[in-house]
C-alpha cells in the first residue's frame, strides 16, 4: 500500500467512530481539478445527499471516467432525480454512481436509444448483462451535463455498498478535495423537550445568534441560557470546503455537556429507507417557517436514523444546577469549530396553556389511538411510524369556492410526516362522476397544489402523501399547452436539426409526452424544469414531407395535440 493510502486510512479510524472498513481508493472520476459543490449527507429538502457533486468549472461536457474495473450494472434516462445515470458495479464490493451526465458514450447511447425506440418511452431503467458493458479503470463512460433535477453542471458522484445498495461517503474513498475552512456555526437553540419544561420562563424554544471565529463561537449578548427540566439542543450550520464558495454540510456533530459527548451525528452511510427521516433530525417548523435548518439533539421514538453515533442529547436540569454545554462541528479534512455557553438551572414555572379545541385529535405515533379518523365525508388513516412521536392535530372543515367537496384539514404543514399515510374525500354528488378530479393541498400559504388520487369503489376519492394540511376535491379541464420554439408549419430541416417545443400545466402536471412522424413514434427527450420537449432529428424522420404530431396529456387525461408538416432534407 502506498503511504499516502495508510495515512489516509489511519485518518479515517481517527475522525470515525464507525468508519472501520478498509476502503478502496479510486482516482477521480474527472480530469480536471476537484472542488465540490455538495458534501455526503447534506441537509436537502426531504432527503440527505446521497454523493458529492463535483463542480465542472460552470460548464457541461467534461469527460467522465470509471473509478476501477468492473461491468455497467443499471443505466437510467429520467426527466427527474439523477436525469441521465450510469451505474458500475466493481469488484471490490461497491458500485460507483455518476449521474446528471449530458450524454452517455457512443456505445451506451446507442444501447439506450435502441432501448427506448423498442419501448416507445423517453424515461428508461436498463439493467444489462454483465456482459454487455465491461468496464476497465479509467475507461470513458460519458460527459457531464445539467440532467434531470439538477440545478446546474455538475457530477453528482456516489458510491454504493454493492450488496446493501446503502450509499456511502465518497470521501473515503480518495477523492482528492484540499479543505483547510472550518465549518461555520449561524445559530444556536434550546428546546423545552415536555410540557413541564421550560427556557426562558416560557414553554417555546429560543434561537440565539451566535459570535466569534470560526473556532470558538459563544452565544451573542448572553453568557447563560435558563431553563428548567428536561432540555434539548439545535445548531445551525454550513461548511465551505477549501475554496468554494458553496455552503456544503459538515461531517460530525457534536454535543458535549459538561465535557461528556452526549449527542454525535456522523455523515458516513445511510439506507436509501432512510432520507425521510432528516425532517426529524432537523428542527422541521423551524425549517417550514424560516428557511434554516437546526439539527436537534433529541431523537424522536420512530426516528431510525442509522447515522446517529450517541443518542443522550437531552438533559433534565433543575434549579441550582449549571451544565456547560459544547457543541463541536467537524469538516471532512479534520477543521473543527465549537461553541460553548452555559446552562442555568431556574425554578419550576408553570406556563398557561392554549386550551385544546374538540377538532383537535392526540394521535400516537405507534398507531394506537386516532389512527383513523372520520370527520363528515373525509377520512385519514395513518399507520404505525407514519408519525415520529405523538402529535396533537388541528382538524376542520371549511366551504371554499370552486371545489367540489368541503376542505378538510388534518395537521398543519409545519409538522413533520415519516411515512405515507391515506387522505380519502367523497365529493358532492353532483360531481361524482366527473373523471378529471383530483385531490389538491392547501399549504399555509394558500398554496395549491394536487396529490393526485383515484376515485375507489365506495365512491371516496383516495392518496397517499406526506403532506399535512388542507385538502379538497377539484376539477381539472384545463389541457395542457404546446408552443413551438423553432419549427411551424412547412419549415425545412436537415439532420443537424433539433426541434424544440414548450410543454406546460396550470395543475396537475405533464404525465405522458410523446412525439410522432408519420404516425410512427419519435424519440422526444424532456427536460422538465425547463419544460422543455426535444427531438433530435435522426434516421426516423425520412427525407422529403413529414407530418410530425405531438401528444400531450395531463394527470387526468386532458389532452393536447399538435400537429405540423416539415420537409427534412
Amino acid at each position: 500500500m502506498k503511504k499516502t493510502g495508510l495515512l489516509f486510512l489511519l485518518f479515517l479510524l481517527a475522525v470515525s467512530g464507525r468508519a472501520q472498513e478498509v476502503f478502496p481508493q479510486y482516482p477521480s472520476p474527472l480530469d480536471i481539478p476537484i472542488y465540490l459543490s455538495a458534501t455526503f449527507a447534506e441537509l436537502r429538502s426531504n432527503s440527505f445527499h446521497a454523493g458529492v457533486d463535483i463542480k465542472t468549472q460552470g460548464v457541461e461536457g467534461k469527460n467522465v471516467y470509471a473509478v476501477a474495473d468492473g461491468y455497467v450494472s443499471r443505466i437510467g434516462v429520467s426527466p427527474y432525480g439523477y436525469g441521465n445515470v450510469v451505474y458500475i458495479t466493481h469488484n471490490d464490493g461497491f458500485t460507483s454512481v455518476y449521474a446528471h451526465l449530458q450524454r452517455f458514450n457512443k456505445a451506451i447511447a446507442k444501447y439506450v436509444k435502441d432501448y427506448q425506440y423498442r419501448n416507445k418511452s423517453f424515461s428508461a431503467t436498463i439493467y444489462p448483462s454483465k456482459e454487455t458493458f465491461p468496464i476497465k479503470a479509467g475507461d470513458f463512460i460519458g460527459y457531464t451535463g445539467n440532467s434531470g433535477g439538477s440545478g446546474g453542471p455538475h457530477l453528482h458522484y456516489e458510491i454504493r455498498h454493492t450488496a446493501s445498495e446503502k450509499p456511502v461517503n465518497p470521501l473515503y474513498f480518495g477523492l482528492n478535495v484540499a479543505d483547510d475552512v472550518r465549518p461555520n456555526i449561524k445559530g444556536i437553540s434550546v428546546y423545552p423537550v415536555d410540557d413541564t419544561s421550560t427556557v426562558e420562563r416560557n414553554d417555546q424554544p429560543i434561537y440565539c445568534t451566535v459570535e466569534g471565529k470560526k473556532t470558538n463561537y459563544m452565544l451573542k449578548d448572553r453568557e447563560y441560557v435558563y431553563a428548567n427540566g428536561r432540555i434539548a439542543f439545535g445548531i445551525n450550520t454550513d461548511d465551505q470546503v477549501g475554496t468554494s464558495p458553496n455552503k456544503n454540510g459538515p461531517y460530525t456533530y457534536e454535543l458535549y455537556l459538561d465535557d461528556v459527548l452526549s449527542f454525535k451525528f456522523e455523515c458516513d452511510s445511510f439506507s436509501y429507507s432512510e432520507p425521510k427521516y432528516i425532517n426529524s433530525l432537523i428542527d422541521y417548523k423551524r425549517y417550514k417557517e424560516k428557511g434554516n435548518r437546526y439539527v436537534r439533539t433529541e431523537v424522536d421514538p420512530f426516528n431510525k436514523l442509522s447515522m446517529y453515533v450517541v443518542k443522550k442529547g437531552v438533559v433534565k436540569v433543575e434549579e441550582g444546577d449549571t451544565v456547560r454545554v459544547c457543541f463541536k462541528i467537524t469538516d471532512y479534512a479534520g477543521n473543527v469549530s465549537s461553541a460553548s455557553f452555559g446552562l442555568v438551572g431556574t425554578e419550576p414555572v408553570t406556563v398557561e396553556k392554549e386550551p385544546l379545541s374538540r377538532s383537535q385529535y392526540f394521535v400516537k405515533a405507534d398507531g394506537s389511538l386516532n389512527n383513523k379518523i372520520e370527520i363528515e365525508d373525509f377520512q385519514v388513516n395513518t399507520e404505525k411510524g407514519t408519525l415520529f412521536r405523538d402529535t396533537w392535530m388541528k382538524t376542520g372543515a371549511a366551504d371554499p369556492k370552486g371545489c367540489c367537496s368541503r376542505c378538510y384539514r388534518f395537521g398543519e404543514d409545519t409538522q413533520a410526516v415519516f411515512k405515507l399515510f391515506k387522505v380519502r374525500i367523497k365529493p358532492n354528488e353532483k360531481w361524482a362522476k366527473n373523471s378529471k378530479m383530483f385531490i389538491a393541498y392547501y399549504d399555509s400559504n394558500g398554496k395549491v397544489s394536487s396529490l393526485g388520487g383515484k376515485m375507489c369503489s365506495d365512491g371516496y376519492m383516495e392518496t397517499s402523501t406526506r403532506n399535512l394540511g388542507q385538502y379538497a376535491l377539484k376539477i381539472d379541464s384545463i389541457a395542457p399547452v404546446i408552443k413551438s420554439l423553432n419549427f411551424k408549419e412547412n419549415d425545412t430541416i436537415t439532420s443537424s436539426n433539433t426541434l424544440r417545443c414548450k410543454i406546460s400545466d396550470d395543475m396537475t402536471g405533464i404525465e405522458t409526452y410523446d412525439m410522432y412522424a408519420n404516425d410512427q413514434w419519435l424519440l422526444g427527450q424532456y427536460d422538465a424544469k425547463n419544460d422543455l420537449l426535444y427531438y433530435e432529428v435522426d434516421s426516423h424522420l425520412k427525407a422529403g414531407k413529414n407530418c410530425v404530431k405531438i401528444v400531450v396529456k395531463d394527470a387526468v387525461g386532458n389532452k393536447t395535440t399538435k400537429q405540423v408538416n416539415i420537409y427534412k432534407k
